[in-house]
């Protein structure tokens, strides 16, 4: 018997039939034939060679022809079925038509293995990735259906989904808070009072002051105020927290901050917002406020308590009352992808609201480019800056690694769930170009913020590890002076927090 190298040498493996015909992908023929003419005309020239034939099953023909011919030593129709064969060649032949199969189901397992990869992989990438994918869907669908998702549409959005789909992310928020994990940082009081001051009156009154400068410019002015509210808004939840846990930061101390970044926001944001609003250069925005006489800071507050304060209480009641059910049913139903789930379909409302009224019509592209590279700007500036203030070598203030990366997540982030009720509490339909505009600011560095600190994780992550795993008398010093809760978060760090937006 001949062994595999000298029986691929030995023989010549062809193919009879149509190539679309070709069932046997996986194998590679010396060369292809449609017609038993074609075949003849190539074996002429052949009489040393063995020639094995592949017979596809749609020529029909008799074989015999083929068999005439003494270098045709084997045939075998497409499912490696032999159907003549050389008595003296018979060895050989199986011995190499069994390599042939062996190494067409090689070919076909590495072909599934690498199909399946790719299915992983993008799969990986869709998990990881959804809420992103999903926002640029929710605008799509939008923009192809905007009459379904507006206001005054067939859904009737305004209340559906301005009240209905906020309450819902703001309860499910009370729902997955867990008190215990909160009481471990509340004593952490400097840090608190830092990332509230950095957050909702550093971060808004520096941004007002650089929207001043750009409202000296041809910018469309209801986008300007835009970014002013995004500045005044606090952190979000889900993001600060879930992303300072990635980074390896103290992710209690996140969590603590943007829930009392919530609770304060609730009634700091529309004051700060209400502050800016006087300024002559947007008198537009106070002449088509909610009410006839201008601002109202009662109805605004009363909205939001409504929207926000109210269902996230009563969801934190009920996980007080019934704690174990309800972390069984956070974690069988997944409360952090249902509150995205929600806050996309606030966005596809938005996006339908303005798609329908036309007032993408009437910003030029320039403007919204602009609008994209300051948020950016805006966003790593004050990362950088809230930084670089936590880690001033000064006695009694600089924040541990852990701490600084909870500061900064939670100082610069910015919630878009409690954004949009605050923009609806502010106009309530009374001008339906400013209120389409105003929320896009928003929900471009909401998108921006998601995009740069998944960077920034990567960033950090490294930056920590490799502060803990140098093992130096520093590294123990700077252990030891770390924030009292940290050989807790190590200890409970398989701990999930599902927090939304």
């Amino acid at each position: 018997m001949l062994n595999e190298k000298n029986d691929e040498n030995l023989f010549e493996l062809v193919w009879l039939g149509n190539s679309s015909d070709k069932a046997l992908s996986e194998i590679n023929f010396t060369h292809e034939f449609t017609n038993n003419y074609q075949l003849k005309e190539y074996i002429i020239d052949k009489s040393d060679s063995s020639i094995i034939v592949i017979l596809s099953e749609s020529i029909s023909f008799d074989i015999t022809s083929l068999v005439e011919c003494p270098q045709i030593c084997a045939i075998y129709n497409e499912k490696l079925v032999c159907l003549y064969c050389l008595p003296r060649m018979i060895s050989s032949v199986e011995t190499y038509m069994k390599n042939k199969q062996q190494q067409q189901q090689q070919q076909q397992e590495i072909k599934k293995k690498s199909n399946q990869s790719c299915l992983s992989k993008i799969l990986s990438i869709v998990r990881k990735y959804w809420f992103l994918i999903g926002l640029l869907l929710s605008i799509l669908i939008a923009y192809i259906f905007p009459n379904v998702g507006k206001t005054g549409g067939y859904i009737r959005s305004e209340w559906t989904v301005k009240y209905g789909c906020i309450i819902f992310i703001f309860f499910l928020n009370g729902l997955s808070i867990v008190t215990r994990q909160l009481a471990k940082e509340v004593l952490h009081i400097r840090l608190h009072t830092f990332v509230q001051i950095y957050s909702l009156i550093i971060f808004p009154f520096l941004v007002y002051g650089l929207s001043l400068l750009l409202a000296k410019t041809s910018m469309n002015k209801t986008l300007i105020f835009g970014i002013i509210i995004m500045a005044s808004m606090p952190p979000t939840i889900s993001g600060s927290v879930i992303m300072t846990k990635n980074a390896l930061g103290n992710e209690y101390a996140a969590l603590l901050n943007a829930i009392l970044s919530s609770v304060l926001g609730t009634f700091l944001s529309p004051a700060v917002i209400f502050l800016f609003m006087k300024n002559s250069i947007f008198d537009f925005l106070s002449k088509t406020s909610n009410t006839q006489h201008g601002l109202n800071y009662s109805h605004v507050i009363k909205n939001l308590c409504l929207t926000i304060l109210l269902p996230l209480f009563i969801g934190q009641m009920i996980h007080l009352l019934w704690t174990k059910k309800i972390i069984y049913i956070r974690e069988k139903f997944h409360f952090a992808e249902l509150n995205s789930l929600a806050l996309l379909i606030v966005v596809w409302s938005v996006f339908s609201t303005v798609f329908s009224t036309g007032s993408f019509q009437t910003i030029q592209k320039i403007d919204l480019l602009i609008l994209i590279f300051i948020n950016g700007g805006i966003y790593i500036l004050f990362s950088l800056l809230i930084i670089i203030i936590a880690r001033l070598p000064i006695r009694h203030w600089q924040f541990s690694e852990k701490d600084t990366v909870a500061i900064m997540f939670c100082g610069v982030m910015k919630n878009l769930g409690m954004g949009i009720p605050l923009i609806n509490a502010l106009h309530d339909n009374t001008n339906q170009y400013i209120g389409d505009l105003l929320p896009l600011p928003l929900i471009i560095y909401h998108t921006e913020q998601l995009l740069i600190g998944t960077i920034q994780v990567i960033l950090l992550k490294h930056w920590i590890e490799k502060k803990f795993n140098k093992p130096t008398q520093t590294l123990k010093h700077n252990t030891y002076v770390q924030s009292n809760n940290e050989d807790e978060l190590k200890t409970d760090e398989s701990e999930t927090i599902n927090v939304a937006c």
